[in-house]
């Protein structure tokens, strides 16, 4: 058997300002043969090579496309992305499945559904008997476009995410049993009236997510016939008519169970639904509780300003609320601002000096701050990261740190998702001494820092993934919707 293996883990934030272009594109895609190479770090793709090779599958490696998060795709990008894949499929000649990770949240200035549109030109290309599966992040905006063009869309079930690999080589036992004729997928979507933000969608017992997934794998476990269930819970800044939660359920054969199943967990979610009504913390009333604790570090998340959120990570409402405070023993982490770690470079260690940082690339996120104080270490930017649903090396540019008697500033050259300690502790600073912790992230930081955090507060600071869903722009989004509609 001979299968094409490739992925477009493209992820939009409809509502950003930097659009995601050519440039980008090009910068992160993974070519050839280097995709059978691949690490186990946030890959289904790693998982389902693993389950090819165990039964001896050819595999045609087609491209990785990773580019950095922003606004929407631009036309050329998503193009140039989707023939560059094509091409590979075309020359890789006969295959017998094609596997695809994506991401499931791709918007363009002209197509709002990327991931649809590429499926779609799969299908096209490799006839209707072929096998193509694909896999889902499970913050997916998933369409009846990518449903109908694929034989299986398996998304992950935790989050943080952690079970990528896992999926993917569920996929090729999947695909496996299908090209034996044991197992003839058939794939139902469902969706309810749903768009949840981000921060209640942390999959942990207590959280309204950790109860319906368990729900879904309960419904798998008790029908053999139950290939799988996923709840991609969608993606609230990526906007298409579909953004929000749903549901898949792939069986073996029974569309009338796949659509059975798939009804009574649209209705399990639609229950819990005003479980996942936010409950977010001023700036203000989080510094002066912050401050107030006697237990640190305690976490405060700046969810809206988050760096896996295509935002420009350079919000500065919780850095100017904590200078006014005088705030001691606080550390922000971080804030993007190129031109400000330049200066503080040339500056060199050890030297004073005034910025005016933050807020460079829109006004979503608050105004630039002054700051003033010794430039405390420069580093190059590179680290690993230390946990398990994250595990990869990143590159966040030159760093400077500033120590503005009280608050230390750590300015990075890019936007950058501040989820745990070696984040910190990579730049020499200890986490778990300070009082308080700056963290630009959605949820992540929970798990992160779990151990370490003596309390986490979600911050409602202005930014363009603000979880106050009333105050983004949405225009496609179908309506009714929980929760911009009272439904």
């Amino acid at each position: 058997m001979r299968v094409a293996v490739g992925g477009y883990q493209v992820s939009t934030n409809s509502f950003a300002t930097q659009p995601m272009d050519l440039a980008n594109f090009q910068q992160g895609t993974v070519r050839g043969d280097r995709v059978l190479s691949m690490g186990p770090g946030h890959s289904a793709i790693f998982g389902f090579l693993k389950g090819a090779r165990e039964r001896n599958w050819q595999v045609a490696p087609l491209h990785f496309i990773y580019p950095v998060m922003y606004g929407k795709v631009t036309r050329e990008a998503h193009e140039w992305a989707k023939e560059e894949l094509l091409a590979a499929l075309r020359a890789a000649g006969r295959v017998d499945g094609v596997f695809m990770q994506l991401h499931g949240t791709a918007v363009a200035e002209h197509e709002e559904d990327c991931d649809g549109d590429l499926l779609a030109a799969i299908r096209d290309l490799v006839g209707k008997s072929t096998p193509v599966f694909a896999s889902l992040d499970g913050h997916a905006n998933v369409t009846p476009r990518m449903a109908e063009n694929a034989d299986m869309l398996i998304a992950v079930k935790t989050n943080p995410h952690s079970d990528f690999n896992a999926i993917g080589y569920r996929a090729a036992e999947v695909m496996a049993a299908m090209k034996d004729g044991s197992a003839k997928p058939c794939l139902v979507r469902a969706q309810p009236a749903m768009a949840p933000a981000l921060q209640k969608l942390y999959i942990a017992p207590g959280w309204p997510m950790e109860h319906l997934v368990r729900l879904a794998q309960n419904e798998r476990r008790r029908d053999a016939r139950i290939l799988d269930v996923s709840i991609p819970m969608g993606f609230f800044v990526s906007e298409r008519r579909e953004t929000g939660m749903s549901v898949l359920v792939t069986t073996n054969g029974e569309p009338g169970l796949a659509a059975d199943v798939a009804e009574a967990m649209k209705e399990a979610c639609w229950a819990k639904r005003h479980a996942f009504h936010t409950d977010m913390v001023s700036v203000d009333d989080a510094v002066a509780e912050a401050m107030d604790s006697d237990d640190g570090p305690v976490i405060l998340g700046d969810l809206a300003d988050s760096g896996g959120a295509g935002t420009p990570g350079d919000g500065t409402a919780l850095l100017a609320a904590l200078l006014k405070a005088n705030a001691q023993g606080a550390v922000i982490g971080s804030i993007s601002d190129p031109e400000a770690v330049e200066s503080a470079f040339r500056a060199g260690i050890g030297s004073k000096l005034t910025l005016t940082v933050g807020a460079k690339i829109d006004r979503f996120h608050g105004d630039p701050v002054e700051i003033s104080g010794r430039v405390q270490s420069l580093h190059s930017g590179i680290y690993t990261t230390g946990t398990a649903f994250i595990s990869r090396t990143v590159d966040r540019g030159r760093i400077a740190i500033i120590d503005c008697g009280g608050v230390e500033v750590i300015l990075t050259s890019k936007p950058v998702l501040v989820f745990e300690p070696n984040h910190f502790r990579s730049l020499g600073i200890d986490p778990a001494a300070r009082r308080i912790v700056v963290c630009k992230a959605e949820l992540q930081h929970r798990a992160g820092f779990a151990g370490i955090g003596k309390r986490f507060i979600d911050v409602d600071t202005p930014g363009l993934a603000t979880q106050v869903l009333s105050r983004l722009p949405y225009t496609r989004i179908r309506r009714p919707v929980f929760p911009l509609d009272d439904i």
